[in-house]
């Protein structure tokens, strides 16, 4: 009863955070946290000296994100364009709307957002570990540093970790939401301001309630069973509300509860299970080799072993608690590619935060051993042995990464002045590098890669190619190395490329002779559309020019009115719309968007016009564009 009613009647120490913020900085544990921050800072500080930057630093899919979040500030939507629409092209909302704050408040870019980050997410790391261990504050501190030269022979965590992508992120999140159920638990109180963390952590990732949902129920029924009432399983409950919120939200936004990644990358959850059941034995050989290498990798095969002692160990509430916690945490890790399949990028990317569970599983069991003094030497024998014990692998390039703002400024997009388009607004650019371009907000992008493109992802030969050439018409296209390969036949095979792009740079790389098994000869280069060059006379560069110099709405519909008189082919007014859709910020920002809006509901390809016009306020515009063009173009 005394819990209870304390939870009713401190509102003091509800709205300053428990355990109460001022309890905490006037006693030892704030000293503590900031020397055990340090810790952690300096030992990864050291170990990333001693591998090149390029390996691991600003790598592109992180700036994907924090170019969708730009966009968000910029131009009050979630995208990679200026003119829209919206995409979730990005798989990590919560370094979204952090990296959105922070640009918002500061204007900082990605590489220092990178740096910071990193520095930020390892400090405090160190600074949340030995809140596990109050009660021995020395030994806690002891206890943070020996979890960071664990981590550091973690590979793939360190890696990743210093990456400038989520992962950062979600290691503190995973941390916290460790500590804040360990600790309800020890002190049998609730509060429910911790409720925020928890939530950040299921969204760190698209799927990660996949990874915090299992730890939430787990606590809601070792509440109830330890305490036999239901304020835990309340608790949990709230959390994975707001989760459903979100999904709803989500859904609402961007008009479908799978991420534009989902399609892009063909991962489809309920595939992946039927093939996990379907009892394929070459299938389920290759699963077990990668649920071995994901336990190799993140310290797994070190946890099992450490949660039996434990167990031998202690059998305190809270310390059985942690061990289940962990336990369930191992388990859905070691799973996640029989639900999600192989980790793009990297097969272990996803899987990172497992490291600092079993960091944490080694500290407790070390923690434990200490208290007795006469195992002390059997402690360090013991530990040793598990830390040494752990499969380490050499640093290796984590996926690739992009031009730091820097370079980009220098090479100030070099191919366009090359390319006898100086002179055009706001160019729209094919190209399969989403992340340092999009960012920059200097082009409208169709991405080949198909994360921020919508109808890329979704539509398929021919339909796509119809696409491309017919209706998004890019004025830039510019490929590399295997994105060649691939789109040999489905770009540069097409007569309509051909016919209609010329050739800036173009030449066979040593890189497709060797990997272009389909064809070797794959050209690597850039080329851009005559149609729009500054030397052309065609009716989109006068409309465009004309724009520019005055942006008219009624230079929009006379021009469409023109032009449907004028020609009979389906597609052939759609540069209209495109060039009202190059200005689309610009008659944002004079609030005349309704306006064209009504214009395009007449056109021959309204479905396609108004996804054009509308996108970057209705995320369901792009279905009615596809079925559009899956229609007309059978």
């Amino acid at each position: 009863m005394r819990n209870n009613v304390a939870e009713r009647t401190i509102p003091l120490r509800i709205i300053l955070g428990w355990p109460s913020a001022r309890d905490y900085l006037k006693g030892q544990s704030f000293l503590t946290s900031l020397l055990g921050g340090l810790i952690f800072v300096l030992v990864f500080h050291w170990a990333y000296s001693d591998i090149p930057g390029d390996f691991y630093q600003v790598r592109d899919d992180g700036v994907i994100t924090m170019s969708h979040a730009r966009n968000l500030v910029d131009y009050g939507f979630i995208g990679v364009n200026p003119s829209g629409g919206r995409v979730e092209g990005y798989s990590a909302p919560t370094q979204l709307f952090l990296y959105a704050a922070a640009y918002a408040a500061t204007g900082i870019g990605y590489t220092a957002y990178s740096e910071a980050q990193t520095v930020a997410a390892t400090f405090l790391l160190g600074a949340l570990l030995p809140l596990f261990f109050r009660e021995r504050k020395l030994l806690a501190l002891g206890l943070a540093g020996g979890v960071a030269v664990f981590l550091i022979y973690m590979r793939p965590f360190l890696l990743w970790h210093g990456s400038g992508m989520e992962n950062a992120v979600t290691h503190i999140l995973v941390l916290a939401t460790l500590l804040i159920l360990f600790s309800s638990i020890r002190r049998r109180r609730l509060n429910y301001w911790f409720i925020l963390p928890i939530f950040l952590a299921s969204i760190s990732r698209i799927e990660g309630i996949y990874y915090i949902g299992p730890l939430l129920v787990g606590f809601g029924g070792f509440w109830f069973v330890a305490f036999k009432d239901l304020r835990g399983v309340r608790f949990s409950l709230i959390v994975l509300g707001l989760h459903v919120l979100f999904q709803l939200w989500r859904y609402l936004y961007f008009g479908d509860l799978l991420p534009n990644t989902a399609y892009a990358q063909a991962i489809s959850v309920a595939d992946n299970l039927r093939l996990s059941f379907s009892l394929d034995w070459g299938d389920l050989r290759e699963r077990i080799f990668l649920e071995n290498e994901i336990l190799d990798l993140h310290g797994g095969k070190v946890l099992l072993p450490v949660l039996v002692a434990l167990l031998m160990l202690s059998r305190r509430r809270e310390t059985v608690l942690l061990v289940l916690l962990m336990g369930i945490s191992l388990l859905v890790a070691a799973f996640s590619e029989s639900i999600f399949g192989p980790a793009r990028i990297d097969r272990v990317r996803t899987t990172t935060h497992l490291g600092i569970v079993s960091g944490l599983g080694i500290a407790f069991l070390f923690y434990f051993l200490m208290l007795h003094r006469r195992t002390y030497w059997v402690a360090l024998v013991a530990v040793g042995a598990l830390v040494f014990g752990t499969h380490t692998i050499d640093p290796y390039p984590a996926g690739w990464g992009t031009m730091k703002e820097e370079e980009l400024m220098k090479e100030d997009f070099g191919f366009i002045r090359r390319s006898g388009i100086d002179n055009l607004f706001r160019p729209t650019l094919a190209n399969p590098d989403l992340g340092s371009i999009s960012w920059s907000k200097r082009f409208n992008i169709i991405d080949l890669g198909k994360l921020g493109s919508p109808l890329m992802a979704k539509l398929s030969p021919p339909f796509r190619g119809d696409w491309l050439f017919d209706y998004a018409a890019p004025d830039i296209i510019s490929l590399h190395n295997a994105w060649s390969c691939l789109y040999d036949t489905e770009i540069f095979s097409d007569p309509r490329f051909t016919e209609r792009y010329t050739e800036v740079e173009a030449r066979v790389s040593s890189w497709t002779k060797q990997h272009c098994h389909a064809n070797p000869e794959s050209l690597t280069g850039t080329w851009v559309r005559t149609a729009v060059l500054d030397s052309s006379q065609s009716f989109e560069r006068r409309l465009i020019d004309r724009m520019k110099r005055d942006l008219s709405i009624r230079e929009v519909r006379e021009e469409l009115e023109k032009c449907q008189s004028r020609t009979a082919e389906l597609s052939g007014c759609i540069y209209v719309a495109r060039t009202a859709w190059r200005f689309l910020p610009e008659f944002r920002n004079l609030g005349r968007t309704d306006e064209l809006e009504e214009i395009f509901t007449v056109s021959r390809t309204a479905p396609f016009d108004l996804f054009l016009i509308t996108g970057y306020r209705d995320g369901q515009a792009h279905q009615a564009a596809a079925r559009f063009i899956r229609d007309h173009h059978k």
